[in-house]
């Protein structure tokens, strides 16, 4: 599949280069532009609508090829620019062409609503696009207005985040024009003829966010200020070549939106189809039965044996032995077609639930750490059916040895059971603990059930239909492990476990391989 985000950032770093469209030597070069807005901003500072910089600058390049920065004092640097530009073009800060303002926060003890008022309020999480998205909006009331009144943004500004998410920029819809702004964004005011458009896409290109994504980490705090903000450097083509670009982007990206269409629906379509070779696995249809296979009933008695060894071994408690009987509801068509040899029972018969440890000795977030080998896995952790490594935090071993718990082992299957219900994955680690979050899932003997049977268990419609049984869940979707205990499995014979995890294998192969 095509990464689109990767195509628009190749497009849009394109365009900022002077590589998307041609240059015309009849345009106005962006040196003679720069002139225009410096007089024009001298203007406005005589007029008292703007205020002079305490030492503004200008960027020129000098006979020997190189650039230099002049400031008001009459000093002159030299300064490295991310790339060489197309003759015409050139490089400048914000601070020659704009200024910046930020936002105001909500006053102490004072609440936004989602009741639509006169004032609304524009959040980051609001910012996105290009523009603003209107289905979460949260508006002040009058109240509210009368306090931060003077932190508006309006439709000829652009917005910046520089807190949360860093250096997206957008512009206003008209029928939000004069809305409060968030402190963790800034509006930037073009006072020059500079195309707005253009602006936009340039702050959005990776020329300004390598530039924003450095300042980020140069802080303590993680906040864009607004004098870093305005040293951006932005390359400025002729204003003639600006709009040609923005035309040029325009049309690339609905080229792109076409293939992300495309796209979506391939996936959608290789997802259903992944769904169903799944579904007909697990049902016993997908597959021709073979009855010299040893059926499920003579699997169970062989689960019952290993179980009753590890009770007298000391290592499960005799409620681990009592079993469930499977209830189901009205609607049994999932399990009306089942082979003879497959046997209908709950989960608890098969698996050894655990609970992670949620007592005192849970570690809190600020005693975990990104680095160790003791890893301690929460749901955002699971991810295609694994533990991915991506922001997975780590126990010392003082911690670990504290939790009485939840530690888990190789090839445990780890499932959520708060939240994103049902999330899961199977663990490669062969030591490590589990969030609140997460239950483990552990076949009493791997031999007899499979951690991956267990992993596509997990992924089907069949626990589906058992979570809207049990979901008690409210503003948080929430289930009980001693309801997990009573989900209902079909349970093949052993080796037409096998058999479904290597049709499942084939399949999902051809599938990935055409999309």
């Amino acid at each position: 599949m095509i990464d689109t985000k990767a195509l628009k950032d190749k497009i849009l770093d394109l365009a900022m280069r002077g590589k998307l469209t041609p240059q015309d030597p009849n345009d106005e070069p962006a040196s003679e532009l720069l002139k225009r807005i410096k007089a024009e901003k001298e203007k406005l500072i005589n007029q008292k609508k703007i205020k002079r910089e305490k030492n503004g600058s200008e960027i020129f390049q000098g006979d020997d090829g190189l650039h230099y920065e002049k400031f008001a004092d009459g000093t002159i640097k030299e300064i490295e620019v991310p790339y060489e530009l197309p003759e015409g073009w050139a490089w400048a800060r914000i601070s020659q062409f704009a200024q910046a303002k930020g936002g105001k926060r909500v006053p102490k003890g004072m609440n936004l609503q989602a009741i639509k008022t006169l004032y609304p309020y524009l959040r980051v999480t609001d910012m996105k696009e290009e523009t603003i998205l209107l289905d979460k909006l949260l508006y002040a009331s009058e109240s509210i207005w009368e306090k931060i009144k003077g932190y508006t943004i309006n439709n000829e500004d652009i917005y910046l985040t520089i807190a949360g998410t860093i250096g997206r920029a957008g512009s206003v819809p008209l029928e939000l024009n004069n809305s409060l702004l968030t402190e963790n964004a800034l509006k930037i005011i073009n006072y020059s003829p500079m195309n707005k458009s253009y602006l936009i896409k340039a702050l959005n290109s990776n020329v300004a966010q390598n530039q924003f994504n450095n300042l980020f980490k140069q802080v303590a705090q993680p906040k864009l200020s607004i004098k870093s903000t305005l040293s951006t450097l932005i390359p400025i083509p002729p204003l003639a070549e600006q709009i040609r670009i923005v035309d040029r982007l325009s049309e690339g990206m609905e080229l792109v939106k076409l293939i992300e269409l495309e796209q979506h629906d391939l996936q959608e379509l290789s997802s259903r189809l992944k769904k169903l070779v799944l579904d007909g696995a697990m049902q016993g249809t997908l597959l021709p039965q073979n009855s010299d296979d040893e059926p499920a009933s003579i699997l169970l008695d062989k689960i019952r044996a290993e179980k009753q060894k590890l009770f007298k071994e000391g290592k499960i408690k005799k409620k681990d032995l009592e079993e469930i009987q499977p209830t189901l509801d009205e609607d049994n068509a999932y399990y009306q077609n089942i082979p003879k040899s497959w046997s209908l029972v709950c989960l608890k018969t098969i698996v050894y639930i655990l609970n992670g440890d949620r007592g005192k000795n849970y570690p809190s977030k600020e005693k975990l750490s990104f680095s160790g080998n003791i890893p301690f896995i929460s749901a955002i952790n699971l991810k295609n059916g694994l533990v991915s490594k991506e922001s997975l935090k780590y126990l010392n071993d003082e911690q670990y040895n504290l939790l009485r718990s939840g530690k888990i082992k190789k090839d445990d299957i780890l499932f959520c059971i708060r939240g994103s219900l049902a999330k899961n994955g199977i663990s490669k680690f062969t030591k490590g603990a589990i969030a609140s979050s997460l239950v483990i899932l552990r076949s009493y003997n791997k031999r007899l059930i499979s951690p991956l049977f267990l992993l596509a268990y997990c992924n089907s419609t069949q626990i589906s239909s058992e979570l809207n049984k049990y979901n008690n869940g409210t503003a948080q979707p929430n289930l009980a492990a001693s309801d997990l205990s009573k989900f209902v499995i079909a349970l093949p014979p052993k080796m037409q476990q096998h058999k479904i995890l290597r049709a499942i294998y084939r399949v999902n192969n051809i599938v990935d391989f055409i999309k």
